[in-house]
């Protein structure tokens, strides 16, 4: 009996052995395939800290530290940023009736140092890895931005799992467990987010680029730069950049991440100070937003060489800084109305609060979770699609306060330019009236000394005479000069076309020049070709101008020697009689150096700095020329030598008759002139030194002549005699010469066509064109010279006076 129960109670603690050997397996297991669907299993894993970083799994496989690992936590293990490593421990089995599986092990946080994870079956180490960011990518079993390792379960295997963790950023450490199916379902819709995320980044990058290359503002600079730094921030806080970028450069995932972080406050700083318009709106904050920007720019350079762990925090925590300057900067602009700013307070908000939540959950102060630890990247998506229309609505403020201004510098501009109209009208009025009197009482200089010069006795050969003569000519051409630049400059210069003889043209320009030439002791020779025709068809006062001014360019610039002048002529059209008249003016004169050839026609430019003072003139005598000639369809072409001399060569397209022709009118002039000295011819003009002149000038020729000092005399002298001719002035009290044609046209039938002769000091191109209105036949300006006074009257003496006729 005795026996059997000792038998008996061996048989039970044999039983309790087996017993306490079949559950001791799975003390402390978790069986793998209760572990749910969402792989969360921080609380299966109890963790250590090693300060010294000193342990090893030698040390984990010897139990020697079980009891000092604290159990697991729900949610996230998160230690902030530490120097210490962690160890994690977690044990998981698999049923003895259950298939053969494989689970991924993950650590879904990008920013480790240094991740190893050791796989142990009673207590031998069977499987490990070595891996992290301060290790090359390829270091990972599985292509992954996290930490992902593959683990076998056999059925009725017991393993431990050791995970040691240690890193300079901040240690987070959420580990999960994954069948491998439901871990690739779960990373879709992740790489969806994800790929959403940098897809608006770079869509917005490469739009506000094109529009940078548009629009040249350097505020889409900015924001370009800032979607730049902000997408390299985030593929360091992914993992992606490792991953895809720089996966066999670990070292630069040290100072990516911090000198991503500096670079988004620096052009965000720079960003918002430009489209808030701080320079204008606020000079403080415009101030405080550069000095930030100094000092974002110095730590991002910073970060480049210093420690990453020092480097970190003082990024983080100046980037907070940061964060509420530029919201206390945002929420003042809006409340002073500032449109764009309220866009940025919005923006700026969102992103806020993602980098505090960010900055929280990695400083250990918030939980980790899915908001927290993709909250930057959510409000930076929102912000960067509300900065766009900051940015459009900044550009549109531009293009307002750019228009207004646009419509403002138009309004001044047009004020300007009717000020200066009117400057310019009063100086070509002023301009009128400095040539009206100074021609007035030049007539009656120039009158007198022809009239002198034209008396019989001693008196004609006085040379005084001809200084006086030749003198008042060439200050009268300085005038005419003047007054032709100012009318080419305000384009009102007309050309006529009328016609001229060309001998007698050159003739008194040779008078005018003669004296001067024989005092210094210079030929002046003028050559004419004989197949060159006696009457042309063109303007005599600007074909006269042409000719003076350069004979008076060569004359003051030649000091020995001679000048010629040669004309010559070209027929191009026989049947329209069309000719190219060509005059060259040669000098043995000082000549033109290379280097001033270019500018030569340039107006108040001469061939040395000092030749206005040397040689006189206006220093407008050759850009006169050159444009009249352009005015006439002409060219004028110039070939010279230092010290050697000029040859300037003119050539004009005109019309002429044939010297046949021009011999038969002149002898019918003659005849006319014979016929016609009878004529009855009446002077109005108010001047009684100018009446005088012309009366003088006409007695010669034993006109009868009538005078009155107005129009409203003249027209009494109509009415009490018969008149064949009347030389008209303009400018006279009572009535001028302009009302006085307009009565004498409506007089009666025989005054219709009365020739009536403009003689007046008004020289303007306009002026003839407005005495041609006022129903003249034809225009003299004052001073008169004899042979065209002369001539104009035998011409409209013997023809119905419907057109101009020689000049």
């Amino acid at each position: 009996m005795l026996f059997s129960r000792n038998v008996l109670k061996f048989l039970q603690l044999v039983f309790a052995v087996a017993l306490y050997g079949a559950t001791a397996c799975y003390a402390d297991s978790q069986d793998i395939n209760t572990i749910s669907e969402d792989g969360a299993a921080n609380h299966f894993f109890s963790h250590l800290e090693d300060a010294a970083s000193d342990l090893t799994i030698d040390s984990m496989l010897e139990n020697t530290y079980q009891d000092l690992f604290t159990p697991g936590v729900e949610g996230v293990l998160n230690k902030g940023y530490s120097s210490s490593s962690f160890w994690l421990h977690g044990r998981f089995h698999l049923q003895a009736d259950a298939a053969p599986t494989r689970r991924f092990f993950s650590i879904e946080y990008s920013l480790l140092d240094e991740v190893e994870l050791y796989v142990a079956h009673n207590s031998e180490l069977i499987q490990q890895w070595q891996t992290g960011d301060a290790r090359p990518f390829a270091s990972r079993p599985i292509d992954s931005s996290w930490f992902l390792f593959p683990v076998d379960f056999k059925p009725g295997e017991t393993l431990d799992i050791y995970v040691r963790v240690k890193s300079t950023s901040s240690l987070r450490m959420p580990i999960s467990i994954w069948e491998p199916s439901t871990f690739y379902d779960m990373q879709r819709p992740k790489l969806l987010t994800d790929g959403v995320y940098f897809g608006i980044l770079f869509l917005m990058f490469v739009y506000n680029l094109c529009l940078l290359a548009t629009v040249r503002d350097v505020s889409y600079f900015y924001y370009i730069t800032y979607i730049l730094s902000l997408g390299t921030f985030q593929l360091c806080m992914t993992g992606y950049g490792f991953e895809y970028i720089w996966p066999q450069q670990p070292q630069i995932n040290e100072f990516m991440l911090p000198f991503s972080v500096c670079a988004v406050g620096l052009f965000i700083l720079a960003f918002g100070q430009r489209v808030m318009d701080l320079r204008n709106n606020s000079q403080l904050m415009y101030y405080l937003f550069n000095l930030l920007v100094v000092l974002e720019a110095a730590a991002a350079l910073v970060s480049l060489v210093l420690p990453y762990e020092l480097v970190i925090r003082t990024v983080i925590g100046f980037a907070l800084v940061v964060s509420s300057i530029m919201l206390i900067g945002s929420i003042q602009e809006s409340l002073k109305g500032n449109p764009t700013a309220k866009l940025f307070l919005l923006a700026y908000f969102t992103l806020m609060l993602g980098a505090v939540a960010l900055a929280s959950a990695s400083m250990g102060w918030l939980p980790a979770n899915f908001f927290t630890m993709n909250s930057l990247m959510i409000g930076s998506a929102v912000e960067i699609v509300v900065l766009s229309f900051a940015l459009a609505e900044r550009l549109h403020q531009i293009n307002k306060e750019k228009a207004r201004m646009e419509r403002e510098s138009k309004q001044n501009l047009k004020e300007m330019n009717d000020r200066l109209l009117q400057a310019n009208q009063l100086k070509d009025e002023f301009l009128a009236t400095i040539s009206h009197e100074l021609r007035t009482p030049m007539n009656g200089v120039l009158g007198c000394l022809q009239h002198l010069q034209h008396i019989d006795g001693d008196q004609k050969q006085n040379p005084y005479l001809n200084f006086a003569d030749h003198s008042a000519r060439q200050m009268m051409m300085m005038v005419d000069s003047l007054l032709a630049y100012t009318e080419l400059q305000s384009g009102k210069l007309s050309i006529q076309s009328e016609p001229l003889k060309i001998h007698e043209l050159i003739e008194r320009s040779q008078s005018l020049f003669t004296d001067n030439c024989a005092k210094r002791g210079i030929q002046l020779n003028v050559t004419i070709s004989e197949n060159t025709p006696l009457i042309l068809f063109g303007d005599p006062l600007r074909l006269s101008q042409i000719i003076n001014n350069l004979l008076d360019n060569a004359v003051k610039f030649t000091h020995e020697g001679h000048i010629d002048v040669c004309v010559e002529s070209r027929t191009i059209q026989p049947e329209s009689r069309l000719m190219q008249l060509e005059i060259r003016v040669a000098d043995t004169g000082a000549g033109i150096a290379p280097e001033n050839h270019d500018a030569i026609f340039e107006t108040f430019r001469n061939n040395k700095p000092s030749a206005k003072r040397s040689y006189g003139g206006l220093g407008i005598g050759l850009t006169v020329v050159k444009s009249l000639l352009d005015k006439m369809g002409g060219s004028i072409s110039f070939t010279s030598q230092a010290n050697v001399g000029t040859t300037f060569t003119v050539s004009i397209p005109c019309h002429y008759q044939t010297n046949t022709i021009n011999g038969q009118n002149e002898d019918h002039s003659r005849q006319i002139h014979h016929v016609n000295s009878a004529l009855t011819v009446l002077v109005v003009e108010d001047n009684p030194v100018n009446q005088l002149v012309i009366k003088g000038l006409l007695n010669k020729h034993g006109y009868e002549i009538f005078s009155a000092n107005n129009g409203e005399e003249a027209l009494e002298r109509l009415e009490k005699h018969a008149v064949d001719i009347v030389l008209m002035d303009c400018q006279m009290p009572i009535m001028d010469g302009f009302e006085a044609t307009k009565k004498i046209r409506n007089l009666n039938k025989q005054y219709s066509n009365l020739p009536i002769i403009a003689v007046t000091a008004n020289a303007m191109s306009e002026d003839r064109h407005l005495c041609l209105q006022a129903g003249m036949n034809d225009y003299l300006c004052k001073p008169i010279d004899a042979q065209i006074l002369n001539r104009k009257i035998v011409y409209w003496s013997n023809r119905k006076p419907t057109s101009l006729a020689i000049g």
